[in-house]
């Protein structure tokens, strides 16, 4: 075991640990509190210096497209976002609703609101399959949904029950049972273009 020396500090109003005993072991060593002296040789960069070199020397800006390029085509169709159901109050109120349409694939529930706009929400249980297959279900829904929106009917809020058949349907088979159930419903009106 190492020597220890027991010192007693003095009273100080300012240190916390004035009026109490203090214990150092013979390793360690009060040492001033000094600035430590600057190196020799240390460099800073002036103003107008950096990595790139002097000022002038600057290459012009590449010209830049005028609009950015998008991942999908949007010729023919309108890439407006979806409005989606948030709050839980909302799918609390649409599960209530008695307005429902089912088939073999999902199941959708209607409520009529009052807003100038159509909501989704997504029902994907954990019996469809993994966190993958839920969130591979929902964008796909999220795209057929897309191509509809421009003949949706404002004022309704829409859930769609995704059922464990969905995850085999092909696209063309999913979009045509949203769509039978979206009629049936009331929210599509008009012609849709796929």
């Amino acid at each position: 075991r190492a020597a220890c020396s027991c010192a007693f500090w003095g009273r100080n109003d300012r240190d916390p640990w004035a009026g109490r005993l203090r214990i150092t072991t013979p390793d360690e060593a009060d040492l001033p509190a000094e600035e430590a002296p600057s190196r020799q040789g240390t460099r800073l960069p002036r103003p107008d210096e950096d990595d790139r070199g002097p000022s002038g020397s600057r290459r012009a800006p590449r010209p830049r497209q005028e609009e950015a390029d998008g991942l999908t085509p949007t010729s023919g169709r309108d890439n407006r976002r979806l409005a989606m159901l948030t709050r839980p109050a909302d799918f609390t109120a649409l599960q209530a609703s008695r307005t429902t349409r089912s088939h073999p694939l999902m199941t959708a529930r209607f409520r009529r609101t009052n807003l100038d706009q159509v909501r989704f929400g997504f029902a994907t249980g954990r019996v469809i399959g993994g966190a993958v297959v839920r969130n591979r279900t929902r964008r796909r829904l999220r795209e057929a949904l897309r191509v509809m929106a421009p003949s949706f009917q404002p004022g309704w809020d829409v859930l769609i029950i995704a059922r464990p058949a969905l995850v085999a349907a092909d696209h063309r088979a999913l979009v045509e049972v949203l769509e039978r159930l979206l009629r049936r419903g009331g929210v599509l009106g008009g012609s849709t273009t796929s």
